[in-house]
């Protein structure tokens, strides 16, 4: 049986109602898990607000727990996008295709339906990031740095190796 978790997992993008702040009626917006390209950007744009999240994870708690059990409390969170309102604007925008300008005038009670949308659909791309600087600054190592592993090569091919035929 499939839970809630589940779908949410295969089907990260949310829809929300918001009030067009212009024209007063209702709009319902799609926010959409960034997809790869769009991440890789989003990445680039967001590292003061990523930066800023992972300031907000306690010092004693390891790169796993960094995710889980007692983290940051909502209103640090809030606090922290609204140090960063204009690229959490823009982040929002690029994640339901509308304006940042058009975003930034919609009501108090919108806006914020509009955040838990975008931290449903796209919270995961947030924690992992967060999780990742925690765990290379707690390494020493600098959070821009890669972390990529290299697998070795396998040995060169030699010509008796690769002959396929006694006249190759």
């Amino acid at each position: 049986m499939v839970g809630d978790h589940d779908l949410d997992i295969l089907f990260p993008d949310r829809e929300v109602t918001v009030r067009d702040p212009d024209t007063d009626q209702p709009v319902t917006l799609t926010l959409r898990e960034f997809r790869f390209r769009e991440g890789l950007e989003a990445t680039a744009l967001a590292r003061p607000l990523i930066a800023a999240l992972a300031a907000l994870v306690p010092t004693g708690a390891g790169p796993a727990e960094a995710g889980e059990g007692e983290g940051p409390d909502a209103l640090a969170v809030e606090s922290a996008l609204a140090a960063h309102a204009a690229l959490w604007l823009e982040l929002v925008a690029r994640a339901c295709g509308r304006d940042a300008s058009w975003l930034a005038r919609l009501g108090d009670a919108d806006g914020r339906a509009l955040s838990e949308a975008m931290w449903a659909a796209n919270g995961g791309f947030f924690l992992r990031r967060v999780v990742a600087r925690v765990a290379a600054s707690r390494q020493g190592a600098s959070p821009s740095r890669s972390t990529a592993c290299s697998t070795p090569s396998s040995a060169p091919a030699t010509a008796a190796a690769t002959a396929t035929s006694a006249s190759a």
